[in-house]
């Protein structure tokens, strides 16, 4: 590591020490707290008794996130909806280091660097929703409705949460069933005419259960952009409509059940593609275009994914400890066609009407009783999962098929089946006076088998067949090591040991080889404190990795694969705070300092554009350069402000997001510049707490975001789909 950045993060960690030490010093004599299982009620910001706990389930029961040694980003649904978070792609809003973007319609998330820029194998960051594993990565794409919070886990998590946390974990909470009725509803409209609107109801069914419905549906009227050559809308989301239900059956005083059933249907026209600035398609058609919105494409490209699933947990208390089972199905569906040449004449164009997903899981958990000194973890996860194409159609045109024997059509029909086992265990043990220990191990067995095939037809009637039938297992165990020290009752130091893997595999779109598992080491300290009378809440943390057999998403003629062959270093510091330095007053917020590169990565794809339109493409030595979609530096600050009036209450929110520079390629040629998003909302509450009006912006700066830009042979096509400036107002309701 470079003495510099060294000393930068053991001076913010020292700094920070030394912070805490004088905290302890003021704290003297104070009793200590009590176990994180008897959590006090939760404080609002504006009750004058300071910053409010933050509970999650990091480590599979609830816990004061101030007492747990990882590094935890938390967001209620109040946070969310003040920083006009409105799905998941949004999140980034909310914590630092965290990274995403869409692709195909898939929600790509990347903490620390590392996450995968494929849409069709499963991320090294896991969704959780509810307890539930989500693989697929365009059910990850979703509003946010009944949200109770949101927790981001950085770094890698592979004792709790298996393989594919390499990255680490989002978790989203939704609202529990409550037995006492109530329900609330909100409709929003925005420049673009997008109408969002979503209602939540909860009440008891009888003595001993309760339920819930939440709805939401979304639809924008105006695109962003246009194609210059239909005519028609880019960049507008034709509609989304999400459910969830919930009961909870309290069978006995020991038992509860908790049923859930969700649903999810989106489509929208994206994929609008254009030259990458700077440079041009080797294919004739395009012209100038005044937004980065706009296409000359000759057909409009489109997604559209429906699915969801179901899941059972129950919860029984054994007194020396509660069992948990989590059993879940879920299933979907994708369609899309994409214009890639982004030409009149739909010179190359990729589609499917049918790539069916599907997934088994069961998880037993066995969570130790709340004790003061010892407490632990064990259970097995079983999962099984079906991805499939069937199949992907590629059509070529005019200069991208000149010749009678050049293929004019191809279908890859392909089908991937995972099968996995997984015992886990984690126990933590107060070895020493306020001084915890923390030892974790997990066994991952999994076997994956894929069948994928393509037909490629040429323009003179021959065809030419190519399949492969490949197997892959994967024998794995993972660790955790942390020790943690509480230097007051409100300050926390520890330091840990990480191993994280994700899985490897095999490509449904292209019959190439497959690709072996990414392994993650990870070391990590840190200092959470409380200080000022829980008025500030601040937490640092300094990581280092070390990663091994990456796997890189490259194109090989216009088709993706994925390759294993590089090593990476990557090192950094988080903060993340929150204040309350007056009543109803709260400022938040974090940054990310970090430096990722390849140490060993010969044979990557390089490109250097062609001064008549296209992309010479040609192996080079990647080693020292960035990682991708990885930023330097990333920060975020919001300001709530809540003030009461004669009549109601006014609370005002502004929100800024810096998001550092970052490539899409381990080249390190196509770049996203740094670029700021500023939210901003207004709301009016009315007396009885009931009614409430807001009017909000979003992207006041009106940056422009690439979401998708690669290298291929035609040339760099790049599509830009994030919102541009919008305001827009809302009405919500409370019953």
């Amino acid at each position: 590591m470079p003495s510099s950045r060294a000393m930068l993060y053991t001076t913010a960690l020292a700094a920070a020490v030394a912070v805490s030490q004088g905290a302890r010093a003021q704290d003297a004599g104070t009793v200590a707290p009590a176990p994180a299982s008897a959590q006090p009620p939760p404080q609002s910001a504006d009750s004058g008794q300071g910053l409010a706990d933050i509970v999650v389930t990091a480590q599979k029961r609830a816990e004061n996130l101030q007492r747990i040694p990882i590094a935890i980003t938390a967001a209620s649904a109040t946070d969310l909806a003040n920083r006009n978070v409105n799905n998941t792609t949004e999140l980034n809003a909310v914590v630092p280091g965290l990274n995403v973007r869409t692709a195909a319609g898939a929600a790509q998330t990347f903490i620390r660097g590392i996450g995968t820029t494929s849409n069709v194998v499963e991320n090294p960051v896991a969704l959780y929703i509810d307890g539930v594993y989500l693989p697929q990565q365009r059910d990850g794409l979703r509003e946010l409705v009944d949200v109770e919070q949101v927790a981001v886990l950085k770094g890698p998590q592979g004792t709790l949460f298996g393989r594919n946390a390499t990255g680490g974990v989002i978790q989203i909470t939704t609202r529990a069933p409550s037995h006492s009725f109530s329900g609330e509803a909100r409709a929003e409209i925005d420049s673009y005419a997008t109408f969002r609107t979503r209602a939540y109801v909860t009440g008891g069914l009888t003595q001993k259960v309760a339920a819930s419905l939440a709805l939401g549906y979304a639809h924008q009227g105006d695109g962003y952009g246009d194609s210059i050559t239909t005519g028609n809308d880019t960049n507008r989301l034709r509609h989304e409509f999400t459910a969830r239900a919930k009961v909870l059956i309290e069978a006995d005083s020991r038992t509860d059940i908790t049923v859930i059933g969700d649903y999810l249907d989106r489509n929208q026209l994206a994929n609008s593609f254009q030259p990458y600035e700077g440079t041009s398609l080797s294919v004739p058609g395009t012209g100038p275009l005044t937004s980065k919105y706009d296409s000359y494409q000759g057909a409009d490209s489109y997604i559209a994914y429906h699915g969801g699933g179901a899941s059972v947990t129950i919860d029984h208390d054994l007194d020396f400890a509660k069992i948990v089972s989590i059993s879940a199905y879920r299933a979907g569906k994708t369609q899309f066609l994409f214009d890639n040449a982004a030409v009149p004449g739909q010179l190359f164009v990729v589609s499917t009407t049918n790539s069916p997903n599907r997934m088994y899981s069961q998880e037993f958990q066995l969570v130790s009783a709340r004790n003061d000194r010892f407490n632990w973890v064990t259970g097995i996860y079983l999962y099984d999962y079906r991805n499939s194409a069937l199949p992907i159609v590629r059509d070529f045109r005019g200069p991208l098929a000149p010749a009678p024997t050049s293929t004019a059509h191809s279908e890859t029909t392909g089908t991937e089946l995972t099968k996995s086992v997984a015992p886990f265990a984690q126990a933590t043990y107060e070895f020493l006076p306020r001084t915890n220990l923390t030892v974790g191990a997990r066994y991952t067995y999994e076997k994956r088998e894929a069948s994928v095939s393509q037909i490629a037809t040429r323009n003179n009637g021959t065809t030419a067949t190519v399949a492969r039938n490949d197997e892959l297992t994967i024998r794995k165990p993972t660790f955790r090591v942390a020790i943690d020290h509480r230097l007051t009752d409100d300050v926390l130091g520890y330091v840990s040991f990480n191993t994280g893997i994700k899985s490897g595999g095999f490509n449904i779109i292209n019959p190439s080889p497959g690709y072996l598992p990414e392994k993650l080491t990870a070391y990590e300290t840190g200092v959470k404190s409380e200080l000022l009378g829980k008025r500030l809440r601040l937490n640092l943390a300094a990581f280092y990795y070390d990663y091994k057999n990456l796997q890189v998403i490259q194109f090989v003629g216009v088709a993706q694969t994925v390759v294993n062959g590089a090593a990476a270093r990557l090192y950094g510091l988080d903060v993340d705070f929150e204040a309350e330095p007056v009543r109803g007053l709260r400022l938040s917020g974090g940054l990310e300092l970090e430096h990722t590169g390849f140490t060993d990565y010969r044979g990557a794809v390089f490109s250097t554009p062609r001064p008549t339109g296209g992309a010479v493409i040609f192996s080079g030595d990647a080693t020292g350069n960035r990682l991708v979609l990885a930023q330097e530096f990333s920060g975020t600050a919001a300001m709530d402000y809540h003030h009461s009036l004669p009549r109601g209450s006014l609370d005002y929110n502004l929100t800024a997001n810096y998001n550092g520079d970052y490539y899409f390629e381990a080249d390190n040629f196509l770049r996203q510049r740094p670029y700021t998003i500023v939210n901003t909302s207004l709301r009016w509450t009315l007396p009885d707490d009931r009614i409430s009006f807001t009017l909000f912006a979003r992207n006041l700066l009106d940056e422009h975001v690439i979401t998708q830009s690669t290298t291929q042979s035609l040339g760099y096509p790049t599509a830009y789909s994030n919102t541009p400036r919008s305001v827009g107002g809302a009405v919500g309701i409370k019953f």
